[in-house]
This record gives C-alpha cells, sequence and structure tokens, in this order.
C-alpha cells in the first residue's frame, strides 16, 4: 500500500488530527516522505466528498468545503434530536468518571464512540482537553452547561455516585467478575 492511502486509513481510523512528526515516526519515514505522501493524498481527494486538513503541522481528514450545505443540514437536524440512548450512556460515563480518554469510554462501552462524541461537543455538554497524563490523546469532560443544565454543582452530587464509581472499577480492574455475577 502506498504512503499516502496508509496516511489516509490511519486519519479516518483515527478520526481526529495528527501531527506530521507522529506519522513519520509511525510509518519510520523522514517528514519529505510525509509531506509528499499528504500532497498526492491532497491530490487524490480533491472533488471528493472527504478533504484532507492542515493546521501547522496538524492533519486531519474532514467533509470537504463543497459539502458544507449539506453537512450544516444534517447538524441542524442533529442537535433538534433528543440524545437517544447510546448519548446518555456516554453522558453517564463521563459524568461518572468525571472524565475519560476515548479509548477508556469505548472499553467501557464496548463499542465505537466517536460519532455519539463529537454530537456531544456540538451540542457543548461535553469539552475536549489534551491528557496530562498523554499529551497525545484528548480528554472527554462534562461542561459547566452540562452541570448546570442537570441542576448540580458537582459529579458528586449524581444519584448513587459512590456506587456507580465502584461498580466502574470493579469492571475496569476485573471485567470478568462482572460477567460470571451477572450470569
Amino acid at each position: 500500500m502506498q504512503l499516502d492511502a496508509q496516511i489516509e486509513a490511519l486519519l479516518f481510523w483515527r478520526g481526529e488530527a495528527m501531527t506530521k512528526r507522529d506519522l513519520s515516526r509511525v510509518f519510520g519515514v523522514n517528514l519529505v516522505a510525509i509531506n509528499d505522501g499528504l500532497a498526492d493524498l491532497r491530490k487524490k481527494l480533491t472533488g471528493r466528498g472527504i478533504a484532507l486538513v492542515e493546521n501547522g503541522s496538524d492533519v486531519t481528514l474532514l467533509t470537504s468545503p463543497e459539502a458544507s450545505v449539506l453537512i450544516e443540514k444534517f447538524r441542524k437536524e442533529e442537535l433538534s434530536a433528543e440524545l437517544g440512548r447510546a448519548a446518555l450512556e456516554t453522558l453517564a460515563v463521563i459524568l461518572y468518571k468525571n472524565g475519560v480518554t476515548r479509548r477508556e469510554l469505548e472499553y467501557i462501552r464496548g463499542v465505537n464512540s466517536t460519532a455519539i462524541l463529537r454530537t456531544l461537543l456540538m451540542r457543548g455538554l461535553v469539552s475536549r482537553i489534551a491528557d496530562q497524563k498523554d499529551d497525545r490523546v484528548f480528554r472527554y469532560e462534562p461542561t459547566l452547561e452540562l452541570f448546570a443544565l442537570l441542576g448540580i454543582s458537582r459529579a458528586e452530587e449524581l444519584p448513587a455516585f459512590a456506587s456507580v464509581i465502584s461498580e466502574l472499577g470493579v469492571f475496569e480492574k476485573e471485567p470478568e467478575k462482572i460477567i460470571t455475577t451477572e450470569s
């Protein structure tokens, strides 16, 4: 597989921006090769629904500017719809854990949560910040607006907070116990 196709696959799978330096490290090539691969990918995506977007050293795949009217129509529909069960479940995990990485969230939920996180970010219910432990990863945390919407001032005021935290802790440390006790 050519480098541009590999970059495309990785950026699509990742669902968020990566630095050119990180791409260089992942693929084991120099920055010149990465820039050439990005140029090839940009050419191949011309006139498509997806575009390669660069901001300084960060690169990502996003919908093309030409699709903005279409995307805006669906965004308005999405924002006016009620939150579904999956979004509420995701919010609960973020609230009770008072912030998680996407990887932690997907481990707890057992499914890809990228689209739901995007919706919650767009609605201003969660915020995305750099993880202090690993600056290549983002944490998703409840916003003050979400606390206000729920009528609470801190996560500890959530219903059954201590018992939910305890259950999450058991699940994260020993998932086989949860399966055994529920069977």
